[in-house]
């Protein structure tokens, strides 16, 4: 506004734009080179975590994805625990029970090494 908008004056409105998806853009670039660092994401899931998870990790071309199923009230914002997915790009499947967010970061620290360790 070039001026200030004195309140009752005018309704608001707010307009938004999408960020540019920066770990796609990464996944476009990435060659199948141990070079290249392996590629993690995170995927904040409510409904069809799974399928919306091995959708992301493709699309992506992701090495890791971590589902977090935020649908229930132990898991996700604003609790310190998480039960979480992990999907590989060789189709591995772990499931993480419901565990304090610390012993869940380990437990994606050992997927990535094991990873790493298959290059």
């Amino acid at each position: 506004a070039d001026h200030k908008i004195k309140k009752g004056q005018s309704a608001l409105s707010l307009q938004l734009v999408a960020n540019p998806d920066i770990l796609k853009e990464l996944g476009e670039r990435k060659e199948s080179s141990t070079k290249f660092p392996l590629l993690v994401g995170f995927a904040a899931e409510s409904r069809d975590h799974l399928k919306e998870g091995a959708r992301k990790l493709k699309e992506k071309n992701l090495d890791l994805i971590v589902i977090n199923d935020i649908g229930g009230t132990e898991t996700g914002f604003g609790v310190g625990t998480n039960r979480v997915t992990l999907l590989d790009r060789n189709g591995a499947q772990e499931e993480v029970p419901l565990l304090s967010k610390e012993e869940v970061a380990h437990r994606i620290w050992d997927a990535v090494a094991r990873l790493t360790d298959n290059r």
